[in-house]
């Protein structure tokens, strides 16, 4: 069969990513700072722009004077962060613990002496002249700060670490010890010399010794050791006069962008050359305006519409929040998905009960065991802290006993759920939380 070159002429339809489409995408998704730095970087590289930043002010929640929140004696924003620092995970288990105040004080001042792998180098009788306190008393201190989570923090040594990660999961025993005093044959992977002194098989000491190398050794690895880096709402909730909740853009997040037309008038009379690059200069200049306008009108919209959705929240609370996806909101604004998740990334809403940012109210659902009801995340963390609150600090509540309460309920929810949203509160687990009511 002979081959043939030809021309053919074919119709179809694809999707075209202009420069400034790609431009617009990009400053849709960018922060306050991001787009501050943004904004910058075109004003050196046009010369017809002009950037005039608001000056900053400081929205705070109205107060029990326009809403029916408490007033807040702190400015909200102050406490937003990129990442969750140890010390803020650590300060607030603490300061929901069952102990005397001056023995969680201590805690407070001991997790601010600890190393970036969460090790308490200092000794503790060093602690004790430092902190003018007892060695007794730093020693329950640190038993508090051990009885945090991660599990392993506070530890003096890896050797303790481990005991600490052991205990946790219930795996501690007299062959485990055994173990973790041999911890350099560990290190050399000596299997054999190890299944001697515990008295164990081949098989048996391999699952100890596999166990055992799944623990972490640095258990603050995963914490953000940065300083914290501030952020500010973009749109503030206030309630009208009518008892409905009104959205409107902060004035400080609208950087304001100029053209110069005189100066551009001026470029172009130069020449033809120089009236071409006046005239891109200038178009590119309203492009941006326009990109600029069109993020705050999405914002204000997406903004809008969540306040929409979660009005219970606004009214009640954390817990009255519905089960909330991006996909609800882009269907309303009859907007993509991916849209939203750029506009609520990094955006945030200042109301009475504080800042918070946009993806804060994206919760998901649970399904009722009949099936025919759900349940928001917010609502089910909500109930598993008040059990938890009022359970028997001598007895406390599994989360085998947690699923089953709730599963009583009509929640049909898992017991890795119950211990995921625990964590995510800063909740001791059971056996933690027995461990430190005995201690006191």
């Amino acid at each position: 069969m002979a081959l043939k070159q030809s021309i053919v002429l074919k119709q179809g339809q694809r999707l075209s990513m202009t420069p400034q489409l790609r431009q617009a995408i990009e400053i849709l998704q960018l922060n306050q700072l991001d787009l501050k730095k943004f904004l910058e970087a075109q004003v050196e590289k046009n010369p017809l722009l002009e950037l005039e930043m608001p000056p900053v002010d400081r929205p705070r929640p109205s107060g029990p004077g326009n809403g029916s929140a408490p007033a807040l004696d702190f400015d909200p924003i102050d406490l937003i962060s990129a990442e969750q620092s140890l010390i803020d995970v650590l300060s607030s288990q603490i300061s929901l613990m069952s102990a005397p105040d001056a023995s969680k004080n201590l805690a407070m001042n001991l997790i601010g002496e600890l190393d970036e792998n969460g090790y308490l180098s200092a000794p503790v009788f060093e602690l004790a002249d430092r902190l003018n306190a007892k060695t007794s008393e730093i020693e329950s201190a640190l038993m508090l700060v051990q009885a945090c989570e991660p599990a392993g923090i506070g530890a003096r040594n890896l050797k303790e670490c481990l005991r600490l990660q052991l205990i946790d999961r219930n795996r501690f025993d007299p062959v485990m010890e055994l173990v973790l005093e041999n911890l350099p044959l560990v290190a050399k992977k000596n299997a054999a010399a190890i299944a001697e002194i515990i008295g164990e098989g081949g098989p048996e000491t391999a699952e100890i010794l596999a166990e055992i190398r799944h623990l972490n050794p640095r258990p603050a690895s995963g914490f953000s050791q940065s300083p914290v880096q501030e952020s500010r709402p973009d749109v503030q909730v206030r309630r009208g006069e009518m008892g409905d909740w009104r959205v409107e853009l902060v004035s400080s997040a609208l950087p304001r962008v100029l053209v110069n037309h005189e100066y551009a008038a001026q470029v172009a009379a130069k020449g033809d050359e120089a009236l071409i690059f006046a005239h891109d200069c200038e178009s590119s200049a309203n492009w941006l305006i326009k990109a600029l306008d069109q993020r705050a009108q999405t914002i204000l919209k997406t903004a809008t519409a969540i306040v929409q959705h979660q009005f219970a929240f606004f009214e009640h609370g954390p817990s009255a929040m519905l089960p909330l996806t991006l996909g609800q909101i882009a269907d309303l604004l009859n907007m993509h998905e991916s849209t939203i998740s750029r506009v609520t990334n990094g955006k945030y809403m200042i109301c009475d009960r504080g800042v918070f940012e946009l993806k804060y109210f994206f919760v998901s659902k649970i399904m009722s065991i009949d099936k025919n009801s759900e349940f928001s995340s917010m609502e089910i963390r909500s109930r598993i802290k008040s059990l938890i609150n009022e359970e028997n600090h001598k007895k406390p509540l599994s989360d085998d006993r947690i699923v089953n309460i709730l599963r009583s309920e009509g929640v049909d929810i898992a017991r890795r759920t119950i211990a995921k949203y625990r964590k995510d509160m800063s909740i001791p687990s059971s056996a933690n939380r027995r461990q430190i009511d005995s201690r006191n």
